[in-house]
């Protein structure tokens, strides 16, 4: 797989040759609304008129901030049919992260409604959608005399498709700037690797901030499947979660490991009886999840693994089978090439722990208006052609005898907090001696900037 050919394409242009195949199919599904494929493309056209005449196009971005609802799903498409890259707000983000986010995508405007505009920073440009004057205008305003095909002719694999901001350990999200190459070749490879049908139903329960929601968004809408699109705040409900599966006849869901580990507890988790396939990611998958999740449902689970700096998933491994330590995050997707390296650059041997480098066609772009962190985590590749680049990821793994890689924890860094210098490979260590502990991993995290802590 790893040089597996796929179909150069843009998400907006495959989107609109599955409506050309399917108009009349159920795309959408929220609250008990159904919207068809054609429904879904004149409503984003629309919107995506609008944007082309206000300036939205190619290396412009639109920021959105809107709940969770099939008017979200809407304006993401329309944000790409402008040929613009859409920047998620998920309006439960703080304030001050709000406005840090704005400040540097500076996007062109950004689109919200359903009641999230009062989070916006009151200078910010927007389009709200619940505007009178917003819905005269998307029913009359017409971008020139393109047509909506015309209006993609500009857009190309190369350019930006989404930037989603990550947590920085310095108190300042950092913006990741993905290309649709990247997302077109994970979604796809997904599709050949899972085979979405006319009759499944993938559920979209991620926030929009985190990437697992662009498969969720954007892969059932490709191939002519139906999205079911939970309701905002449902996604931390295993109750509402399985209720959801079970009524809309849902066959293809996420969690994150500990998520499911929740969900599993929930007594009508064993009545989804119509899934098909469950995929993990996000974190670690422990094996007594796994042990857990094979007693209550009879469904193939799959745990994915990759960073928001490589488009989603870069590795893949179907849950079967006797497990061992640890759950394996297995091998390589399409274009894509993982390597286990020491200090040194050089590959590791079976067994022996490195860090994990990626390279490929998923790569991001790297991070917006921050050229010497691209710098230091996009590393030229020794392995590959001139010029080709690879990710340090900072997670330290093993390739095992059955040639799947294992995860193992973090990479042992220096940080310095409130002027101490510390090594937490010597907390690890310490944690490690507990007879009770197997592995144990200690980062810095900054989940309200400015205030660093270790957690174990």
């Amino acid at each position: 797989d790893a040089g597996r050919e796929v179909p150069v394409g843009v998400l907006p242009v495959l989107f609109e040759e599955q409506v050309a195949r399917t108009p009349d199919a159920v795309a959408i599904v929220f609250e008990g609304v159904e919207l068809s494929y054609r429904e879904v493309n004149e409503r984003a056209n629309r919107l995506a008129r609008l944007l082309v005449g206000e300036g939205a196009g190619p290396e412009r971005f639109v920021a959105v901030a809107m709940p969770r609802s099939a008017e979200l799903v809407i304006v993401l498409l329309a944000v790409l049919k402008s040929g613009a890259a859409y920047v998620p707000i998920d309006p439960e983000y703080p304030a001050d992260r709000i406005a840090y986010i704005l400040a540097d995508a500076d996007p062109m405007c950004v689109i919200t409604g359903l009641g999230a505009e009062g989070v916006l920073p009151a200078d910010s440009a927007r389009v709200l959608l619940d505007d009178p004057a917003t819905r005269e205008a998307l029913d009359t305003r017409a971008s020139g005399d393109l047509t909506d095909a015309e209006r993609l002719a500009s857009l190309h694999a190369g350019a930006p498709a989404y930037v989603i901001y990550t947590s920085g350990s310095t108190g300042r999200p950092k913006g990741v700037v993905v290309e649709h190459r990247g997302i077109v070749n994970r979604l796809l490879w997904m599709q050949d690797r899972f085979g979405l049908a006319a009759d499944d139903r993938v559920l979209q329960k991620t926030p929009s901030g985190f990437d697992v929601s662009v498969w969720e968004f954007f892969w059932p809408l490709l191939v002519g499947a139906g999205l079911v699109v939970a309701r905002p705040g449902g996604h931390r409900d295993p109750a509402y979660v399985a209720e959801v599966i079970a009524e809309q006849r849902v066959t293809t869901v996420h969690f994150v490991p500990s998520m499911l580990q929740v969900f599993l507890q929930e007594p009508a988790a064993a009545r989804c009886e119509g899934l098909r396939r469950v995929v993990c990611s996000g974190e670690a998958l422990p094996p007594e999840v796994v042990e857990r999740f094979r007693q209550v449902l009879d469904v193939p689970l799959f745990n994915l693994y990759g960073p928001t700096e490589a488009s989603v998933d870069v590795s893949w491994w179907q849950c079967r089978g006797p497990l061992g330590a640890t759950v394996p995050i297995g091998r390589p997707v399409w274009n894509t090439q993982l390597y286990v390296l020491d200090a040194g650059l050089a590959p590791a041997p079976v067994g022996v722990a490195g860090e994990l480098y990626i390279a490929g066609t998923q790569l991001a772009r790297g991070y917006h208006h921050r050229p010497d962190l691209t710098a230091e985590r996009f590393v030229a590749n020794p392995y590959g052609a001139p010029g080709s680049r690879m990710y340090r990821t900072g997670d330290l793994v093993r390739w095992n005898t059955d040639g799947q890689i294992e995860y193992l924890g973090r990479v042992d860094d220096q940080v310095k907090i409130r002027g101490f210098r510390i090594e937490l490979g010597e907390i690890e260590s310490v944690l490690a001696a507990h007879p009770d502990i197997a592995q144990a991993a200690v980062i810095v995290r900054d989940d309200r900037p400015g205030d660093k802590r270790l957690v174990g």
